[in-house]
């Protein structure tokens, strides 16, 4: 059945290839509505070497496997609402792992020495220690993971610029490592932040804003940070001054989970800052035809491949749909 499913999986990628844009509470109220909500946040991330990469995310930084297609793309938990998708770039895919790695994901801990120090033992690609703290609202270190993207991971403290923040971060659970990975047990992550690079930042803020209906709740210096789901969100940055440049093409869908992906795509048809890139809602299936994962795919006004997708309610989907609360675990 897997081998079935995941032949049909390759089937709706490579129709969907890898070309650009033609010619809860958490979140604000106006463009949000209980069929079109956000309960996940998720990254798709192109390797050249899948099983190092599953083995990174997996077995080092000890992340839960909770969807897998073998050989293909595997789902990790971050947090309680946010995940990361390792997508073996065998050619097809919606992405070559060759694009530019334009997206940057913050771990957010409280544990920040102790992670800085795990990194170290597992002779890591550390690209920046962490600097102290001192009256500073966050500080973060960055490590390349083994296909060339950047995790920061993160602290913010107590600080007035993270007013609205903290008290989101001190609701979040702690999320530690799977059983049997090599994570330290006393090491955990809260929350994530998925930065993007936009080359018109005012344009990306009304569109995650208006459209996405994602509300601001930290305003940086050069970057801002927007609530998506309850432990899940948006970073945009201003173009020139980040960790990246903004590029045209990007090595990345952005995706968000939901519970109606049809409520998503009758709203999205409709607004002219977004474009579909196919006419209907796609349905992906299983070799039998029976449906697994509805999902919306299109683009945001700087070329960010958007993904939403609703996991329906299948034996197959079972862990992930635990993972996001919508079935309990046994």
């Amino acid at each position: 059945m897997k081998q079935l499913i995941y032949l049909s999986f390759f089937l709706t990628l490579f129709l969907f290839g890898c070309g650009s844009k033609n010619d809860n509470d958490l979140l604000p109220e106006e463009n949000m509505t209980d069929s079109r909500d956000i309960i996940g946040n998720n990254a798709f991330l192109y390797y050249k070497n899948y099983d190092e990469a599953t083995n990174f995310y997996g077995d080092i930084l000890g992340f839960k496997n909770v969807f897998e297609f073998p050989d293909f793309a595997t789902i990790f938990q971050t947090t309680k609402s946010t995940f990361i998708t390792v997508v073996n770039d065998n050619g097809r895919g919606m992405h070559s792992s060759d694009e530019p790695k334009t997206i940057a994901i913050a771990l957010v801990t409280d544990q920040l020495d102790g992670w800085y120090q795990y990194a170290l033992s597992q002779n890591l690609n550390i690209k920046n220690p962490p600097k102290p703290l001192a009256d500073n609202p966050h500080h973060a270190f960055l490590v390349t993971d083994p296909g060339g993207y950047i995790l920061e991971f993160e602290h913010f403290a107590d600080h007035p610029e993270n007013k609205e923040f903290i008290p989101l971060l001190n609701n979040s659970e702690n999320i530690y490592g799977v059983k049997g990975s090599q994570r330290p047990n006393n090491l955990a992550f809260k929350a994530s932040i998925y930065w993007l690079y936009h080359s018109n930042e005012e344009e990306a803020e009304a569109f995650y804003q208006d459209v996405m209906g994602l509300k601001m709740i930290v305003k940086q210096s050069f970057s801002d940070i927007l609530t998506s789901s309850p432990t899940g969100y948006i970073g945009l940055v201003e173009d020139g001054i980040g960790i990246h440049n903004a590029t045209h093409e990007k090595a990345v869908n952005v995706g968000f989970m939901t519970n109606s992906a049809q409520a998503w795509f009758d709203y999205l048809k409709e607004q002219p800052t977004f474009s579909l890139r196919t006419e209907e809602l796609v349905h992906e299936q299983d070799g039998q035809g029976n449906n697994l994962i509805d999902i919306v795919i299109g683009y945001d006004p700087d070329n960010y491949f958007i993904e939403i997708d609703e996991f329906l309610d299948t034996e197959f989907n079972k862990e992930l749909r635990q993972a996001l609360g919508i079935i309990e675990g046994q």
